[in-house]
């Protein structure tokens, strides 16, 4: 186990969708071969994998997921759509029992979810319920009961069901938890800060022709952390990530000629920005991440269930719930992630 802990961001998540299930992927194929590792147990598998998940994700009433730790298959979960939505499958390997993945793929599958689902219910082996049963009350379900159709040889099958708004509010108060234990594309989920940057200048930040951002007021302890960036309008969305390597403070004019190369604005730019001031604090943003889908306002906002308002400047996440869960968010959507040292999952 502490070996796999030490090895940073050497699990992926891939989802599956129409195109793997139309192509038929080598992705697809790995998630396949996996699930059929469940048959001894349950005798059917095979035909419910080719007669309803693959077509169900022809058409995107279903969802898969596939992780890979350090290339081999290790876990496969399937979501189903729709008002009364289920999670069809989860499955992950014994040996990462204990690195609270459960919990990452019982918030991916929500929020793959959230804008149809008004129940949400699954089945599981009897035993299972009783082993686990505070994991799955953390999420809402709380009761379990015999299930119509048993599908499992030598263990009962339960059925547990709860209202999608119940999930859904508990999943949101454990994003930022989330967050802390796990990696996006070599990043850690967790942002500390939430920036707002100018929308022609967050596009430059993400392509990384700027490389230095300037305020007029900033805390250097926000070195060696990451910060999530809020394009302003007409943008008005989360748009990606970078990393804060260090704050350089000076004079105007001494960080002009230090940085100017990389702030990536005209020199009347700048100065109308800094004035007068005595000092301005640059930035060093590396490694951005631009998010493949952004997120405007709205989206967050309804998706937190609470009305968000911009920073002017910055926010300090641990202080600002509402946005430490629409960042979290943002980033978990990325579906990739990987596992943090145990330094930061305890």
């Amino acid at each position: 186990m502490e070996e796999l802990f030490s090895r940073i961001g050497n699990f992926q998540v891939v989802r599956l969708c129409d195109a793997d299930a139309r192509g038929v992927t080598d992705h697809l194929k790995a998630f396949r071969e996996l699930v059929l590792e469940n048959q001894p147990m349950y005798p059917h598998i095979d035909k419910w994998i080719d007669r309803k998940v693959i077509p169900g994700m022809q058409t995107s009433e279903r969802i898969g997921y596939i992780g890979y730790l350090d290339g081999i298959p290790v876990v496969s979960a399937v979501v189903k759509r729709g008002e009364f939505a289920k999670f069809c499958h989860l499955r992950i390997k014994d040996d990462l029992q204990d690195m609270h993945l459960g919990e990452a793929f019982f918030a991916l599958m929500s929020l793959e979810i959230r804008e149809y689902a008004k129940e949400i219910h699954f089945t599981l082996p009897e035993s299972l319920w009783e082993n686990e049963n505070k994991f799955f009350s953390s999420f809402g379900f709380v009761k379990a009961m015999k299930a119509g159709h048993q599908y499992r040889l030598f263990d009962n099958e339960l059925r547990c069901s709860s209202p999608f708004h119940k999930v859904w509010e508990l999943v949101l108060g454990k994003l930022p938890k989330i967050a802390r234990m796990f990696l996006m594309n070599g990043h850690s989920l967790d942002s500390r800060i939430l920036m707002s940057i100018k929308s022609e200048y967050a596009k430059k930040v993400l392509e990384g022709k700027k490389k230095v951002e300037i305020r007029k007021r900033f805390s250097k302890k926000w070195a060696g952390h990451k910060v999530s960036i809020y394009a302003t309008r007409p943008e008005s969305s989360l748009v990606g990530e970078a990393w804060i390597s260090k704050i350089v403070i000076g004079d105007p004019e001494s960080i002009w000629e230090k940085f100017h190369v990389q702030i990536g604005c005209t020199r009347d730019e700048f100065n109308n920005y800094a004035g007068t001031l005595d000092k301005v604090y640059a930035i060093v943003l590396e490694n951005p991440v631009q998010y493949g889908k952004s997120f405007s306002l709205n989206d967050v906002s309804n998706l937190t269930k609470k009305r968000l308002r911009p920073p002017q400047s910055y926010y300090r996440l641990e202080n600002n719930k509402s946005w430490s869960e629409a960042v979290s968010m943002g980033a978990l959507l990325q579906a990739r992630f990987g596992i943090q040292e145990p330094a930061e999952v305890f």
